[in-house]
C-alpha cells in the first residue's frame, strides 16, 4: 500500500478545502450584509431633520430627529434587542452615545462628528466605527462647554454604571423644565 492515499481520504481533503471556500464566501457575504446594513443608515441620515438612523440586523429601520442620546436611550428603553447586531448613522457621537452603543450590542457605526472621547470608549468593543470628523470633545448646546452627557460618563469605564449615570443625568435635566 505504497503510493497513492486511499480515495477516502482524498475525499476528505477535498471536502475540507470545500468547506473552507465555504466559510470564506459565507463570511464575506455576511460581512456584505452588514456594510449594505450600515448604508442603508447612512442614507437614512441624509434625509431632512434626522439625527440618528438603526437598520437592525434583520433589516427593520428606525429614524429620528430628536437630538442628542434621546434616540438610543429611547430604543433601549423599548425595545432593548434591536441595538443588537445594527448598524447605527448618527450626527454626533460622544462618549454618552459611544456607551449606549455599546450597552446595545451595535455593530457598525457612521458618525458625522465623534469625539476622541468616544473614539476611546469603542476601541476594541467589536464595533466597527466609521466617521466623517473627529473633535476633541462634544461642545454643548450653548457653545460654552462640553456636552452635558458627556461630562457625566468622563471617567466612567464600565457601560452599566455609565447607564445608570445617564439615565440619572437625563431625570435631573427633564426636572429643570
Amino acid at each position: 500500500m505504497h503510493g497513492k492515499l486511499p480515495a477516502e481520504n482524498q475525499y476528505s481533503h477535498g471536502f475540507a478545502e470545500g468547506a473552507e471556500r465555504f466559510r470564506r464566501t459565507h463570511l464575506e457575504i455576511k460581512g456584505e450584509k452588514h456594510l449594505d446594513l450600515l448604508e442603508q443608515a447612512k442614507k437614512a441620515l441624509e434625509a431632512e431633520g434626522v439625527t440618528f438612523a438603526a437598520v437592525s440586523s434583520c433589516g427593520e429601520k428606525k429614524t429620528s430627529q430628536k437630538k442628542g442620546i434621546a434616540p438610543m436611550m429611547e430604543i433601549l428603553a423599548e425595545c432593548p434587542d434591536f441595538l443588537q447586531g445594527a448598524a447605527v448613522a448618527d450626527q454626533v457621537i460622544g462618549k454618552a452615545a459611544a456607551f449606549l452603543l455599546r450597552k446595545g450590542g451595535a455593530k457598525y457605526l457612521y458618525a458625522k462628528v465623534i469625539s476622541e472621547h468616544a473614539l476611546e470608549t469603542l476601541q476594541n468593543s467589536g464595533i466597527a466605527v466609521s466617521y466623517g470628523t473627529k473633535v476633541p470633545y462634544i461642545i454643548n448646546r450653548n457653545k460654552d462647554g462640553m456636552c452635558p452627557m458627556e461630562q457625566t460618563v468622563l471617567s466612567v469605564t464600565d457601560v452599566e454604571e455609565a447607564y445608570g449615570k445617564l439615565q440619572e443625568k437625563l431625570r435631573e435635566l427633564s426636572g429643570r423644565n
